[in-house]
């Protein structure tokens, strides 16, 4: 036997030829491998393919065998799978079907409804080179006769979170490759679908996919932008309240019981542009990483109890189901808040900078709060939550671990608030715009999410909230969030 893998490796590749010495193993470390030896023709070359190479490529495609088609997509939280170790990853439910935990075949609802199946029905996927069982998804996403499935579940080891998850797609497909293109066959054709008889809660974190006609993902066409911008809102219903600012030029007595809150130099809001956002979720991963938020599980989600601060929503069109808004909801830090009159023990407090401060010491844990709050952004720790080790050492140290029985939610990273004011006064001067930057504003790939101060008439939220575009979500409540939101743009193509 050889001493190293190395010379393993090196001696079984002079032994069929395909080195013949050190030098040749060097340059194949130079080039990443072997290629020569497995070359063939292909119907095309993929860096010249124009429309005479693809008619060519559908010419030599095959009449599509009786059954379903199947198609294994690469996961937009796990990509191939190499990501299905990272509990953040797993937590987060995927931003079309809003599942977390889990891999659910998605079927047409024609095709379901063929096939006699519904919402969380485990099936029997079978194919001539394998087969699998997951539980139905139905959504209008998929084309009829076509299921499809992601990728990066189903492992047998990679660890605590991802051995003995899901299921693995790869296993309905052949061995060798597709021949025509020279990659991975991640689709099969004539595969059979069938009941077990079992059904399966998906742990799915959305309540609806529509918004059943209520002002929360808002959009407005290309070329209603001008008539938007003359228009003056004045009324009280849904539709015609007006943008109501959380400072005291948005209070009028007309409207309002209460007289506005004092701001001591900053009313700190965030601004959200749903123009921008693209619903990879990434705001929500940052928001873990930064506060401390636990990891429930897939079977705490199916009961409704998970810890999320922020959460991407995803809202179909009810009659264009094709056209999605996705929407970045966070607690909206309302001037008016419901939680904060409901609470026999003032736990959510209204701070001097405008934001609702949640005081952990003081939660006796009622949950009136989240009752009374209209967002439903509010979390309660049902249990005391574990991080084994190592995981306990990517804790934050500058935000507190909270205990069974308290409640929580978005605090806008209060800590670096808190750091950025330290700089300011040791520095004697106000804050920067700009200088405070939270953890999902921080990690947004697409610049959807600004934060900053509106008593500031030079900052960059000041500036946005004049935006024809802007509103509140559910604002005719009259709670004076604390979060603006930007309409969508939809154009017709």
């Amino acid at each position: 036997p050889e001493n190293t893998y190395k010379t393993y490796l090196i001696a079984g590749l002079i032994s069929r030829g395909l080195v013949r010495n050190e030098s040749d193993w060097l340059k194949t470390l130079q080039r990443g491998g072997i290629f020569e030896a497995n070359a063939r023709s292909r119907p095309f070359d993929p860096a010249k393919f124009d429309a005479a190479a693809g008619r060519r490529l559908l010419a030599s495609l095959s009449e599509p065998a009786a059954g379903l088609t199947f198609l294994a997509a690469p996961s937009l939280r796990f990509f191939d799978g190499r990501g299905a170790n990272r509990p953040w990853l797993c937590e987060i439910p995927d931003p079309l079907t809003r599942v977390a935990w889990q891999a659910p075949v998605l079927l047409h609802p024609d095709t379901a409804k063929t096939l006699g199946l519904k919402q969380g029905d485990l099936v029997r996927v079978s194919s001539g080179s394998g087969q699998l069982e997951a539980p139905v998804y139905v959504t209008p996403g998929v084309r009829p006769q076509v299921a499809v499935m992601a990728l990066g579940q189903g492992h047998v080891e990679f660890g605590r979170y991802a051995a003995g998850r899901g299921s693995n797609p790869v296993a309905l497909f052949a061995a060798e490759d597709d021949g025509q293109v020279g990659m991975p066959r991640l689709f099969a054709e004539g595969v059979q679908i069938a009941a077990t008889g079992r059904v399966v809660k998906l742990a799915n974190t959305d309540g609806d996919r529509t918004q059943h006609g209520r002002k929360i993902a808002a959009s407005v066409a290309m070329e209603s932008l001008a008539s938007l911008k003359q228009s003056k809102l004045n009324g009280l219903t849904m539709w015609d309240f007006p943008l109501t600012l959380p400072l005291p030029e948005g209070y009028d007595p007309k409207r309002d019981f209460y007289k506005p809150h004092d701001h001591d130099g900053y009313r700190w809001v965030m601004v959200v542009d749903l123009d921008r956002c693209v619903g990879c979720g990434a705001c929500a991963a940052a928001c873990y990483a930064e506060n401390n938020i636990a990891v429930v599980g897939g079977e705490r989600i199916v009961e409704g109890r998970e810890m999320a601060w922020l959460s991407v929503e995803r809202y179909v069109d009810a009659v264009v189901p094709e056209k999605i808004t996705f929407l970045p909801l966070m607690c909206q830090h309302c001037d008016n808040a419901p939680c904060e009159s409901v609470c026999p023990v003032y736990a959510p407090h209204h701070n001097k900078e405008g934001m609702n401060n949640q005081i952990y010491n003081r939660c006796i844990g009622t949950r009136f709060c989240s009752q009374n709050c209209p967002y439903k952004v509010r979390r309660f720790n049902w249990f005391a939550w574990e991080w084994p080790e190592p995981m306990q050492l990517q804790l934050n140290p500058n935000v507190t671990v909270r205990a069974k029985g308290v409640m929580e939610k978005c605090s806008f990273c209060v800590q670096r608030i808190k750091e950025a004011h330290n700089w300011a006064k040791n520095e004697k001067r106000t804050i920067r715009d700009g200088e405070i930057v939270p953890a999902c504003v921080q990690t947004c790939p697409t610049d959807a999410l600004v934060f900053g101060s509106l008593m500031d008439p030079d900052s960059r939220v000041r500036k946005m909230v004049d935006d024809p575009r802007a509103y509140q979500i559910m604002g005719y409540l009259n709670t004076k969030p604390g979060v603006i939101y930007l309409k969508k743009v939809v154009q017709e193509v």
